[in-house]
Protein backbone atom coordinates (compact mmCIF):
# COMPACT_ATOMS: atom_id res chain seq x y z
CA UNK A 1 0.00 0.00 0.00
CA UNK A 2 1.93 3.50 -0.74
CA UNK A 3 1.92 6.44 1.48
CA UNK A 4 -0.93 8.18 -0.33
CA UNK A 5 -3.60 5.33 0.35
CA UNK A 6 -2.28 5.30 4.05
CA UNK A 7 -2.85 9.21 4.31
CA UNK A 8 -6.18 8.79 3.29
CA UNK A 9 -7.08 6.66 5.68
CA UNK A 10 -5.45 8.90 8.31
CA UNK A 11 -7.57 11.78 6.88
CA UNK A 12 -10.62 9.34 6.97
CA UNK A 13 -9.83 8.48 10.78
CA UNK A 14 -9.27 12.45 11.73
CA UNK A 15 -12.81 13.01 10.34
CA UNK A 16 -14.72 10.30 12.05
CA UNK A 17 -17.06 12.08 14.61
CA UNK A 18 -15.36 9.84 17.85
CA UNK A 19 -16.65 12.17 20.84
CA UNK A 20 -20.36 9.99 21.09
CA UNK A 21 -17.95 6.97 20.55
CA UNK A 22 -17.84 4.54 24.01
CA UNK A 23 -14.86 3.94 25.89
CA UNK A 24 -13.55 1.12 27.49
CA UNK A 25 -10.11 0.65 28.96
CA UNK A 26 -8.54 -3.29 29.11
CA UNK A 27 -4.87 -4.48 29.94
CA UNK A 28 -2.69 -6.77 27.48
CA UNK A 29 -1.15 -9.55 29.71
CA UNK A 30 2.01 -11.59 27.44
CA UNK A 31 3.17 -14.51 27.91
CA UNK A 32 5.53 -17.25 26.09
CA UNK A 33 4.25 -20.51 24.75
CA UNK A 34 7.15 -22.57 23.21
CA UNK A 35 9.21 -18.92 22.35
CA UNK A 36 6.58 -17.78 21.22
CA UNK A 37 3.95 -14.28 22.33
CA UNK A 38 0.52 -15.32 23.52
CA UNK A 39 -1.55 -12.48 25.09
CA UNK A 40 -4.20 -12.29 27.46
CA UNK A 41 -6.66 -9.33 27.17
CA UNK A 42 -8.82 -8.08 29.77
CA UNK A 43 -11.12 -5.13 30.75
CA UNK A 44 -11.00 -2.98 33.99
CA UNK A 45 -14.16 -0.90 34.84
CA UNK A 46 -13.65 2.96 34.93
CA UNK A 47 -15.65 5.60 35.90
CA UNK A 48 -17.70 8.46 33.20
CA UNK A 49 -14.77 10.83 34.92
CA UNK A 50 -11.97 8.73 33.34
CA UNK A 51 -13.25 7.75 30.43
CA UNK A 52 -14.16 11.07 29.20
CA UNK A 53 -10.14 11.51 29.77
CA UNK A 54 -9.33 8.74 28.07
CA UNK A 55 -11.42 9.14 24.60
CA UNK A 56 -9.89 13.08 24.80
CA UNK A 57 -6.29 11.66 25.52
CA UNK A 58 -7.03 9.58 21.87
CA UNK A 59 -8.52 11.98 20.40
CA UNK A 60 -5.86 14.77 20.55
CA UNK A 61 -3.45 12.15 19.38
CA UNK A 62 -5.03 11.74 16.24
CA UNK A 63 -5.89 15.45 15.45
CA UNK A 64 -2.42 16.35 16.20
CA UNK A 65 -1.19 13.79 13.79
CA UNK A 66 -0.78 14.88 10.04
CA UNK A 67 2.54 13.67 8.06
CA UNK A 68 2.66 9.79 6.99
CA UNK A 69 5.66 7.88 6.12
CA UNK A 70 5.15 4.31 6.29
CA UNK A 71 7.32 2.27 8.61
CA UNK A 72 10.74 0.62 7.97
CA UNK A 73 13.32 -1.36 10.29
CA UNK A 74 15.55 1.72 9.77
CA UNK A 75 13.50 4.96 9.99
CA UNK A 76 13.75 7.09 12.71
CA UNK A 77 11.22 8.19 15.35
CA UNK A 78 8.52 9.89 14.25
CA UNK A 79 8.48 13.98 14.58
CA UNK A 80 6.11 15.46 16.26
CA UNK A 81 3.09 15.60 14.16
CA UNK A 82 4.65 12.66 12.12
CA UNK A 83 3.05 8.93 12.47
CA UNK A 84 4.82 5.96 10.97
CA UNK A 85 2.56 3.40 9.11
CA UNK A 86 2.22 -0.25 9.20
CA UNK A 87 0.06 -3.11 8.28
CA UNK A 88 -2.39 -4.38 11.38
CA UNK A 89 -1.40 -8.31 9.92
CA UNK A 90 2.77 -7.73 9.95
CA UNK A 91 2.97 -7.28 13.12
CA UNK A 92 1.54 -9.30 16.61
CA UNK A 93 -1.13 -6.81 17.18
CA UNK A 94 -3.24 -8.75 15.00
CA UNK A 95 -3.17 -11.36 17.66
CA UNK A 96 -4.64 -8.55 20.23
CA UNK A 97 -7.26 -7.48 18.02
CA UNK A 98 -8.47 -11.37 17.57
CA UNK A 99 -8.34 -11.17 21.76
CA UNK A 100 -10.45 -8.14 21.77
CA UNK A 101 -13.08 -9.39 18.90
CA UNK A 102 -13.98 -12.44 21.33
CA UNK A 103 -14.67 -10.00 24.16
CA UNK A 104 -17.35 -9.08 26.62
CA UNK A 105 -16.39 -5.53 28.27
CA UNK A 106 -18.97 -6.46 30.56
CA UNK A 107 -18.01 -10.08 31.65
CA UNK A 108 -14.65 -10.43 30.70
CA UNK A 109 -13.10 -7.52 33.28
CA UNK A 110 -9.81 -7.59 35.94
CA UNK A 111 -10.61 -9.39 39.10
CA UNK A 112 -7.94 -8.12 41.07
CA UNK A 113 -5.35 -6.01 41.42
CA UNK A 114 -2.62 -8.92 41.44
CA UNK A 115 -3.20 -9.57 37.60
CA UNK A 116 -3.44 -5.70 37.09
CA UNK A 117 0.07 -5.55 37.60
CA UNK A 118 1.40 -8.27 35.59
CA UNK A 119 0.18 -6.19 32.44
CA UNK A 120 2.33 -5.50 30.04
CA UNK A 121 0.20 -2.72 28.10
CA UNK A 122 -3.30 -1.13 28.20
CA UNK A 123 -5.48 0.17 25.35
CA UNK A 124 -7.84 2.69 25.00
CA UNK A 125 -10.47 1.19 22.98
CA UNK A 126 -13.39 3.56 21.04
CA UNK A 127 -16.67 1.78 20.00
CA UNK A 128 -19.77 2.83 18.34
CA UNK A 129 -22.87 1.11 17.49
CA UNK A 130 -20.97 -0.83 14.24
CA UNK A 131 -18.30 -1.79 16.60
CA UNK A 132 -14.20 -1.00 17.24
CA UNK A 133 -13.78 2.02 16.15
CA UNK A 134 -10.22 2.93 16.88
CA UNK A 135 -7.25 1.60 19.70
CA UNK A 136 -4.92 3.16 21.41
CA UNK A 137 -1.88 1.29 22.66
CA UNK A 138 0.69 1.77 25.22
CA UNK A 139 3.44 0.38 26.50
CA UNK A 140 2.75 -0.09 30.51
CA UNK A 141 6.24 1.56 32.52
CA UNK A 142 7.98 -1.45 34.76
CA UNK A 143 6.35 -0.26 37.62
CA UNK A 144 2.49 1.00 37.58
CA UNK A 145 3.13 2.95 41.40
CA UNK A 146 5.34 6.00 39.56
CA UNK A 147 4.08 8.61 41.67
CA UNK A 148 3.41 12.66 40.60
CA UNK A 149 5.05 11.83 37.53
CA UNK A 150 4.67 14.47 34.82
CA UNK A 151 2.39 13.56 31.92
CA UNK A 152 0.58 10.86 33.69
CA UNK A 153 -3.06 10.48 35.31
CA UNK A 154 -3.55 9.55 38.60
CA UNK A 155 -5.79 6.52 39.52
CA UNK A 156 -7.68 4.03 42.02
CA UNK A 157 -8.15 0.50 41.63
CA UNK A 158 -11.53 -0.02 44.00
CA UNK A 159 -14.00 -2.43 43.70
CA UNK A 160 -12.60 -3.96 40.62
CA UNK A 161 -12.56 -0.30 38.48
CA UNK A 162 -10.41 2.42 37.73
CA UNK A 163 -11.11 6.15 39.52
CA UNK A 164 -10.02 9.55 38.50
CA UNK A 165 -8.14 10.59 41.21
CA UNK A 166 -7.09 14.54 42.06
CA UNK A 167 -4.67 13.60 45.00
CA UNK A 168 -4.78 9.54 45.35
CA UNK A 169 -2.31 8.01 43.32
CA UNK A 170 -2.30 4.28 43.26
CA UNK A 171 -1.57 3.83 39.31
CA UNK A 172 -1.04 5.75 36.26
CA UNK A 173 -2.35 6.46 32.93
CA UNK A 174 -0.08 8.23 30.35
CA UNK A 175 -0.92 10.90 28.18
CA UNK A 176 1.14 9.86 25.63
CA UNK A 177 -0.14 6.72 23.71
CA UNK A 178 2.83 3.93 21.69
CA UNK A 179 0.13 3.76 18.48
CA UNK A 180 -3.12 3.81 17.30
CA UNK A 181 -5.36 1.24 15.28
CA UNK A 182 -7.84 1.54 12.65
CA UNK A 183 -9.00 -0.36 9.54
CA UNK A 184 -6.09 -2.91 9.53
CA UNK A 185 -3.61 -0.09 10.00
CA UNK A 186 -0.92 0.83 13.31
CA UNK A 187 -0.30 4.26 12.86
CA UNK A 188 2.72 4.80 14.83
CA UNK A 189 3.56 7.63 17.08
CA UNK A 190 6.65 6.26 19.27
CA UNK A 191 8.74 4.06 16.85
CA UNK A 192 10.57 2.39 20.65
CA UNK A 193 7.95 1.92 22.19
CA UNK A 194 5.79 0.03 19.16
CA UNK A 195 8.75 -2.34 18.40
CA UNK A 196 9.37 -3.26 22.35
CA UNK A 197 5.62 -3.73 22.77
CA UNK A 198 4.71 -5.85 19.99
CA UNK A 199 8.15 -7.83 20.20
CA UNK A 200 9.82 -6.76 16.92
CA UNK A 201 13.33 -7.84 18.11
CA UNK A 202 12.00 -11.06 18.45
CA UNK A 203 10.96 -10.90 14.68
CA UNK A 204 14.00 -9.28 13.54
CA UNK A 205 15.92 -12.58 15.01
CA UNK A 206 13.68 -14.64 12.71
CA UNK A 207 14.19 -12.58 9.64
CA UNK A 208 18.22 -12.97 10.19
CA UNK A 209 18.00 -16.66 10.63
CA UNK A 210 15.72 -16.70 7.03
CA UNK A 211 18.74 -14.50 5.97
CA UNK A 212 21.18 -16.25 6.45
CA UNK A 213 19.98 -19.73 5.12
CA UNK A 214 19.15 -17.71 1.94
CA UNK A 215 22.55 -16.34 1.41
CA UNK A 216 24.17 -19.48 2.06
CA UNK A 217 22.27 -20.93 -0.68
CA UNK A 218 22.55 -18.33 -2.80
CA UNK A 219 26.65 -18.87 -1.94
CA UNK A 220 27.47 -14.96 -1.90
CA UNK A 221 29.39 -14.52 1.05
CA UNK A 222 33.11 -16.17 2.66
CA UNK A 223 32.57 -16.18 6.53
CA UNK A 224 29.78 -15.68 7.21
CA UNK A 225 29.83 -17.02 10.61
CA UNK A 226 31.99 -13.94 11.32
CA UNK A 227 28.82 -11.99 10.81
CA UNK A 228 26.29 -14.25 12.76
CA UNK A 229 29.17 -13.92 15.63
CA UNK A 230 28.97 -9.57 15.41
CA UNK A 231 25.29 -9.87 14.86
CA UNK A 232 23.97 -12.26 17.40
CA UNK A 233 21.11 -10.69 19.41
CA UNK A 234 22.48 -6.87 18.74
CA UNK A 235 19.34 -5.31 18.06
CA UNK A 236 21.57 -2.49 15.99
CA UNK A 237 22.68 -5.13 13.93
CA UNK A 238 19.16 -7.06 13.79
CA UNK A 239 17.78 -4.10 12.45
CA UNK A 240 20.53 -3.82 9.67
CA UNK A 241 19.89 -7.40 8.86
CA UNK A 242 15.99 -6.67 8.44
CA UNK A 243 16.46 -3.66 6.39
CA UNK A 244 19.14 -5.56 3.94
CA UNK A 245 15.98 -8.24 3.61
CA UNK A 246 13.77 -6.13 2.83
CA UNK A 247 15.30 -4.26 -0.15
CA UNK A 248 16.64 -7.57 -1.49
CA UNK A 249 19.55 -5.48 -3.58
CA UNK A 250 22.11 -8.63 -2.54
CA UNK A 251 19.96 -10.61 -4.74
CA UNK A 252 20.92 -8.09 -8.03
CA UNK A 253 24.00 -9.62 -9.76
CA UNK A 254 24.49 -5.98 -11.45
CA UNK A 255 24.42 -4.28 -8.01
CA UNK A 256 27.43 -6.68 -6.69
CA UNK A 257 28.96 -6.33 -9.77
CA UNK A 258 29.06 -2.72 -9.28
CA UNK A 259 30.12 -2.89 -5.59
CA UNK A 260 32.86 -4.31 -6.18
CA UNK A 261 33.80 -1.94 -9.29
CA UNK A 262 33.56 0.41 -6.84
CA UNK A 263 35.74 -0.29 -3.70
CA UNK A 264 38.74 -0.85 -6.54
CA UNK A 265 38.43 2.28 -7.63
CA UNK A 266 37.43 4.27 -4.30
CA UNK A 267 39.67 1.88 -2.24
CA UNK A 268 37.07 0.85 0.07
CA UNK A 269 39.55 -2.27 1.08
CA UNK A 270 36.90 -4.59 1.38
CA UNK A 271 37.62 -8.47 0.37
CA UNK A 272 36.29 -9.79 -2.57
CA UNK A 273 37.22 -13.85 -3.14
CA UNK A 274 35.59 -15.17 -6.58
CA UNK A 275 32.98 -12.27 -6.86
CA UNK A 276 32.00 -13.29 -3.30
CA UNK A 277 31.99 -10.37 -0.27
CA UNK A 278 34.38 -11.84 2.43
CA UNK A 279 33.21 -11.14 5.90
CA UNK A 280 36.19 -9.75 8.19
CA UNK A 281 35.79 -8.18 11.64
CA UNK A 282 36.96 -4.90 10.58
CA UNK A 283 34.78 -4.41 7.70
CA UNK A 284 31.48 -5.89 8.46
CA UNK A 285 29.91 -2.19 9.25
CA UNK A 286 31.20 -1.10 6.30
CA UNK A 287 29.45 -4.43 3.81
CA UNK A 288 26.23 -3.98 6.21
CA UNK A 289 26.07 -0.51 5.02
CA UNK A 290 26.60 -1.01 1.36
CA UNK A 291 24.18 -3.89 1.23
CA UNK A 292 21.37 -1.33 2.60
CA UNK A 293 22.97 1.26 0.20
CA UNK A 294 23.18 3.42 2.35
CA UNK A 295 26.79 4.84 1.25
CA UNK A 296 25.85 7.72 -0.59
CA UNK A 297 27.39 10.28 -2.78
CA UNK A 298 26.60 14.21 -2.50
CA UNK A 299 26.36 15.79 -6.22
CA UNK A 300 27.42 18.98 -4.50
CA UNK A 301 30.28 18.48 -2.46
CA UNK A 302 31.40 15.26 -4.51
CA UNK A 303 31.83 13.76 -0.94
CA UNK A 304 30.66 10.15 -0.15
CA UNK A 305 28.47 9.72 3.24
CA UNK A 306 27.28 6.86 5.61
CA UNK A 307 24.18 7.76 6.52
CA UNK A 308 21.65 5.99 8.72
CA UNK A 309 18.26 6.04 6.85
CA UNK A 310 17.61 6.61 2.80
CA UNK A 311 14.67 8.14 1.31
CA UNK A 312 14.84 8.14 -2.62
CA UNK A 313 13.61 11.26 -5.01
CA UNK A 314 10.21 10.85 -6.09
Amino acid sequence: MKTSKFKKILTELKNCNLSRTRVFLATVKEYKLNRVSKYTVKYVNTDEKLEKRLRRILIDKIEFSNEVEEYTPDCPEPETDQVRVIQNAETDFFKILQQIENLNPEVDVIENIDELVKAKAYLIILRNNDGIVAIGYKTLPENWKMKKERGLIPLLFRENRFEDLELENVFSISNSIDFIYYKEILFILSKKEFEYGLNFREGMIEKAHILYQEIENMNLFVNLEVLKQKVGNNQRYLRKLATISNLGYYRNTKFLARLEELNKTKDWKIQFDKKRIVFTEEKIDAILTLLQNKRLHSEVTDEDFDVESVRALN
